[in-house]
């Protein structure tokens, strides 16, 4: 049986290093199309959770960043929440947005812990905080370290006996010197001589009764799977974990896969643990790829026990840990804490391997090219041709009025599209539609319909069908919610080879109607006035941070806000000031409105500048300029510092010709004005390549007057970053 989509859903350990096998070896990685469907884009490697929550290792220290892992393997990632499976149709269901279908799917989702939150009552639901998962449960703790040098704060109680419990309670100690804690243990649970002597030693008080009180409280008491795998109709275990063949492969279902915590052998019962979990991984990629190829499988037989090491995490040259192996347990030892720490070290570098790599070679090569509105022509080039067939000139306006209606609206039109800006195809299309409809929001305009074109790489019927799919979903997931409809539209396959993974070698664009109450109304780009104050909508740096991401050498968590930043659709702000002219009937209060895109901040401005003065010249009135507060323009975390480490979009170099109206001539005046930069210093540099950098999904800028730019900034995102002069 060929595979022509393998979905791996879940970015626990085992696909994780599944993910670094193809990275590191690509010729292993099965045909078709991979897809990485996971709830966020980094994993956090559990083994070092203990010491994260005692201050051995900092957070960024022990995740896997899943986004950049997928994309150095050439797979697919999806940042989404999985709610379930439809075993006959083959589709994976995901919580708020389509469905995957897949041709053969892995399960490595891991668990969550053993814990009904329902029947807590309600003052409980705030104290009392689950293991699983880690990134809300540090969270928690560290909410609680107001309390750390108090010994005279309420305890904090760990529930649970286990390896899991007992060590995160010795981390809590070493976190917190002072404070009381307390680990509920089952009444009559036996612990071994040693582990009972240090748990005491550390003043940890082992109570078998529940407290009484209403004291923050962790539950560490194990696993359980999640709900969805058992309204699924695979088979399950008592547990709740996927029963599979020693193939790995789920029973009854061949193209089902499941390792980790989620699955188990049938009649080879163990209990949940990373230690399987990241054994697991050779032999599943190993069988993922031999069923690729329709070949037989490999059965793999994992060792009954696995060895586990529970580590006090005190201090780095006084730790001491345990070691079990079935019912022994030897221990404390300080040789131990060593052998462990460089365990988990040398298992977390082998991540940070391929970054390091992939980012050296980034330095020794071309960089990889930008996609994105970052690959469009440049200004300069773009507006010869223009001229020299005589066709309309970008600068006029951002949207093109086609005509009236019946109604007295004015019809607008607008084009836009660029190559995938990232893997997942249906967040792709849900950018490029709120990209293309900027330029309506520009104008004044609400959205009322759209048209596609969609370049689909050459792969099989069912995998394009997928592909587009998901592509027309996510564009029909911004416009619904303008109350707008996608109505048409063109589909093409390539011509050329595509590059891995496939959805990154799609291309689209997206015509775009709109609608603008009357001629009146409309905001042009051009007709900002003496004394008006310059707003924008979000921040800069999309070009820099995507540019850095393509080739390797961005954390996920900027790559994360940003993506947050720009998913979200502008149209209600723009709803907003037009609910406002309503009521201000003879006035409009923007006199002129652009979007930021391919050409910079600073290119954008220049064109409304010159849209501006060519009207000026026209009344016989003297030019205008623009005074741009540096200090105040808005920019992305992370941006600035991929700027200093010699990041750049591709197209950002061209856009530099701008920076001639900085201090320009009298008809094309750019001034800068700031506090917080010495001129020429690396940072006034940093500031000045945000200012041509380019921007997918990019904010507005509007030139308002004063009288209703604080109402605009009271009521939504807008900042001020300058005003016009004369």
């Amino acid at each position: 049986m060929f595979s022509d989509h393998l979905v791996l859903a879940g970015g626990g350990h085992c696909h994780a290093l599944v993910l670094l096998r193809w990275a590191m070896n690509p010729k292993l990685k099965p045909a078709g199309m991979i897809t990485l469907v996971n709830k966020a884009s980094t994993t956090i490697y559990s083994g070092m959770f203990p010491g994260v929550v005692a201050g051995k290792y900092k957070i960024e220290e022990i995740l896997i960043d899943l986004r950049s892992l997928a994309s150095k393997a050439g797979v697919s990632f999806v940042m989404a929440e999985i709610k379930g499976i439809n075993l006959e149709k083959k589709k994976l269901l995901l919580v708020g947005r389509p469905e995957i279908e897949y041709s053969s799917l892995s399960l490595n989702i891991g668990t969550r812990t053993n814990f009904n939150s329902k029947s807590l009552i309600i003052g409980q639901k705030n104290l009392i905080i689950p293991i699983k998962p880690f990134s809300e449960s540090l969270k928690f703790i560290i909410d609680e370290d107001a309390y750390k040098d108090d010994s005279s704060a309420r305890p904090f109680v760990v529930i649970g006996a286990g390896f899991s419990g007992i060590e995160i309670a010795f981390s809590l100690r070493e976190r917190w010197p002072k404070r009381s804690i307390m680990l509920k243990v089952k009444p009559g649970k036996k612990l071994t001589d040693n582990l009972l002597k240090t748990i005491k030693s550390l003043n940890i008080d082992i109570v078998e009764e529940n407290p009484n009180a209403l004291l923050p409280t962790l539950i560490c008491t194990g696993n359980k799977a999640f709900g969805w795998i058992k309204d699924s109709g695979l088979p399950i275990d008592k547990d709740g974990r996927v029963l599979t063949r020693k193939t790995l492969q789920a029973l009854n279902y061949p193209e089902v896969f499941a390792v980790g915590d989620c699955g188990v052998i049938k009649d080879n019962p163990r209990p949940s643990s990373g230690v399987w979990a990241v054994r697991s991984a050779t032999p599943l990629a190993k069988n993922l790829e031999l069923f690729s190829k329709g070949l037989r499988l490999n059965e793999w037989n994992p060792q009954k026990k696995a060895i586990q090491i529970l580590d006090t995490h005190a201090c780095e040259n006084e730790s001491k840990a345990f070691i079990a192996w079935g019912g022994f347990m030897i221990g404390p030892s300080n040789l131990l804490s060593r052998l462990k720490d460089k365990i988990d070290k040398n298992f977390i570098s082998k991540f940070y391997l391929i970054h390091n790599i992939d980012f050296e070679m980034s330095y020794k090569k071309e960089m990889i090219k930008c996609r994105g509105c970052a690959a469009k022509m440049s200004h300069i080039p773009l507006n010869l041709v223009l001229k020299k067939l005589d066709l309309i000139e970008s600068r006029i306006d951002d949207s093109i009025k086609i005509g009236l209606l019946s109604s007295g609206k004015i019809l607008i039109q607008s084009v836009d599209g660029f190559p995938s800006l990232i893997s997942d195809p249906w967040l792709n299309g849900r950018l490029l539609a709120f990209h293309s409809c900027s330029d309506i929001w520009a104008c004044g305009g609400s959205v009322i319909s759209a048209q596609s074109v969609i370049n689909l790489p050459v792969l099989s019927s069912n995998l394009q069908q997928e592909l587009l799919f998901q592509v027309l979903e996510g564009i029909n997931s911004a416009l619904t919610i303008q109350g707008a409809r996608l109505i048409g539209g063109h589909t093409l396959e390539a011509r050329t080879k595509s590059e891995e993974p496939a959805a990154l070698s799609i291309e689209s664009s997206l015509t775009v109607n709109g609608i603008v109450d009357n001629k009146k109304k409309f905001w042009s780009k051009g007709g900002m006035k003496k004394g008006d104050q310059i707003l924008i909508s979000r921040p800069l740096g999309t070009g820099v941070i995507f540019s850095a991401f393509m080739n390797g050498k961005v954390r996920c968590s900027v790559i994360d806000s940003v993506l947050v930043e720009m998913t979200k659709s502008q149209h209600e702000i723009v709803n907003y000031i037009n609910q406002l002219n309503r009521e201000e009937a003879d006035l409009n209060i923007v006199n002129a409105c652009t979007d930021i895109t391919g050409f910079g901040l600073l290119g954008h401005l220049s064109e409304m500048l010159a849209s501006t003065n060519i009207y000026q010249s026209k009344m016989n009135l003297d030019p205008l300029k623009i005074i741009l507060q540096l200090d105040n323009v808005p920019v992305y975390p992370g941006a600035k510092e991929l700027l200093d480490l010699g990041f750049e979009s591709t197209l950002a170099p061209s856009n530099k010709s701008f920076l001639k109206n900085i201090n320009g001539n009298k008809n094309l005046r750019i001034e800068l004005i700031y506090n917080d930069f010495v001129f020429d210093s690396s940072l006034y540099k940093t500031m000045i390549n945000i200012l041509v950098d380019p921007q997918t999904c990019g904010p507005l800028v509007i030139s308002c007057s004063p009288i209703y730019s604080e109402k605009l900034i009271q009521h939504g995102p807008w900042k001020k970053i300058g005003f016009i002069s004369q």
